[in-house]
């Protein structure tokens, strides 16, 4: 549907004239407040109904002059021709059709109510064909004897992106009315039903929870933004969808900053990733199309080049699935806090941290009682394995008379372990720092490697010098040296089937217990673990 920009602007401009002298022009964008017909609004309630699925209406509700200008009803069942795939490790390749129409397809398959139940539901201009579809399914068949049901919608994820969204309201009952069919003819129990959807998938699991009572579990793939975020919850993934919903946001930039993925939280516990924004890896100027082709084929390049960090929270969740490294999630106010290291600890039946992935629901019992819009932080690497373990590396700086009251410049440590050496972790990966002597600093730092007990850090500063900070220049009349009473490095430890933590902290000293470590620019010194 396309509007003419002197229409548009008509309209906007009848709007304005006839709201202004009441409600104001911050009112515009609000589609409750508005009670004047234009063409976007519907002049009253419509409904719909789709034989034994229910109703769908659109009402006030599902208008926002800024975010969701238009609404249209789903296209026909027949045409949508939704359509429910089974896998289960008796087969684990070739799907088995469920149809609620036809009983002996139901009966007759390897379901069993018995076993919990995983619904994966792709998004916009997807199909169940995609590879990443077949990898999470092979990885949690892997991972245990499941009930793996893939929702085939391509039939109505192929139109205008306008029209997909309205589809997904009756897919979500087509998934609903088979998940109650199951409850009442198989004795399925719902709270063992867990859907995770990916986009619009989001969306649609969302729609089918509204349909189904108990149901267990909604995993938000980065749910779409366009038509969604800033919406009420009815129109949208929200906690009430289902008893546990826990959501991986990682391309939560504004859609006119091409991110596709909603910002907003929207579950029981929201996952941020590297911010959850841009993602590693997903720089084309890093990772060339041309490998990617030659590595992953046509499709996932096409996927990189169009909306890599939209699709990484799939790549997260299948990677959470069989990992041995957990991806620990830490609660905090924001991304630059948490890699201040201010929020790192792990307290046992806390709501401190969490599991991202699979295993998320192993706290549901208190993330639940969360209030919505905490959030969780983490960072990955670029490629599988993307899971990292993250350590806590604290400065005590010294602040002998010649020392400078501040330098700024670039960090990086060699930590040697009993398993291991891991050369060059940077410190500062984002710029230069700014650090005050007599000051305690911290910084998270990340590795794939699991250090264990430190017992030795080499420590590397290099002075930087800004021109735009003339302060910061050091030629012949300051000193550019660090001075560095200790440092101690901890790393959160987590167990992936519970939430006990381990503490690993090693506080290191100078050599021969010296007061503190005298650095100049662009060179190391060496720290212990005997400290006196």
């Amino acid at each position: 549907m396309r509007v003419h920009a002197r229409t548009w602007l008509a309209v906007v401009l009848l709007l304005s004239a006839l709201r202004l002298s009441t409600t104001g022009l911050l009112d515009w964008g609000r589609a409750d407040r508005l009670q004047v017909n234009i063409p976007w609004l519907p002049f009253e309630n419509e409904t719909r109904c789709y034989d034994e699925l229910g109703c769908l209406n659109v009402t006030r509700e599902w208008y926002h002059l800024i975010y969701r200008p238009f609404n249209v009803f789903p296209l026909p069942r027949s045409v949508i021709d939704t359509r429910f795939v089974l896998y289960t490790r008796k087969n684990p390749s070739e799907g088995q059709v469920l149809r609620v129409q036809n009983d002996h397809t139901i009966r007759k398959s390897h379901f069993d109510p018995k076993k919990k139940t995983k619904f994966i539901i792709h998004g916009f201009i997807d199909t169940p064909l995609s590879n990443w579809v077949k990898d999470m399914r092979r990885e949690l068949l892997k991972a245990a004897d499941w009930n793996v049901v893939v929702v085939d919608w391509a039939g109505g994820s192929l139109p205008l992106y306008t029209q997909a969204t309205a589809n997904t309201r009756l897919v979500g009952l087509e998934i609903a009315h088979l998940v109650n069919y199951l409850q009442d003819n198989m004795g399925l129990d719902p709270g063992d039903v867990h859907m995770i959807g990916h986009s619009l998938g989001a969306h649609t699991a969302a729609y089918a929870g509204e349909r189904i009572d108990g149901l267990g579990r909604i995993t938000g793939l980065d749910p779409a933004e366009p038509y969604f975020q800033g919406m009420p919850s009815i129109v949208r993934l929200d906690p009430s969808d289902a008893s546990f919903v826990d959501v991986i946001h990682t391309d939560g930039k504004s859609i006119f900053l091409l991110g596709y993925g909603m910002s907003q939280p929207c579950g029981h516990i929201d996952f941020y990733p590297n911010n959850g924004k841009e993602q590693p890896g997903c720089d084309l100027t890093e990772t060339p199309l041309p490998l990617t082709l030659i590595r992953e084929g046509i499709e996932e390049a096409s996927r990189v080049l169009v909306a890599c960090n939209h699709i990484r929270a799939i790549k997260l969740f299948i990677d959470s699935i069989n990992t041995r490294c957990p991806y620990v999630a830490h609660r905090c106010d924001s991304f630059q806090h948490f890699m201040q290291g201010r929020c790192f600890s792990c307290r046992e039946n806390s709501t401190a941290c969490a599991l991202m992935g699979l295993h998320a629901d192993q706290a549901a019992a208190v993330t639940t009682q969360l209030p919505v819009g905490s959030k969780y932080y983490f960072s990955t690497g670029k490629d599988y394995p993307f899971c990292r373990h993250h350590y806590k590396v604290t400065l005590d700086l010294a602040k002998p008379p010649r020392a400078e009251s501040w330098v700024q410049g670039y960090m990086k440590i060699t930590l040697h372990s009993d398993n291991g050496v891991i050369k060059n972790m940077d410190l500062t990966p984002s710029g230069y720092v700014r650090l005050e002597h007599g000051q305690v600093r911290s910084f998270v730092a990340t590795h794939p490697a699991d250090a264990g007990r430190i017992h030795k850090v080499e420590f590397y500063w290099e002075y930087d010098m800004d021109v735009l900070q003339p302060r910061s220049l050091c030629l012949f009349w300051c000193n550019d040296h660090l001075y560095v009473s200790s440092i101690e490095v901890a790393e959160m430890r987590i167990s992936s089937r519970s939430k006990r933590e381990t503490d690993v902290t090693s506080r290191l000293c100078t050599t021969g217990n010296r007061e503190y470590a005298d650095i100049a620019s662009r060179s190391t010194a060496v720290f212990y673990d005997k400290c006196a």
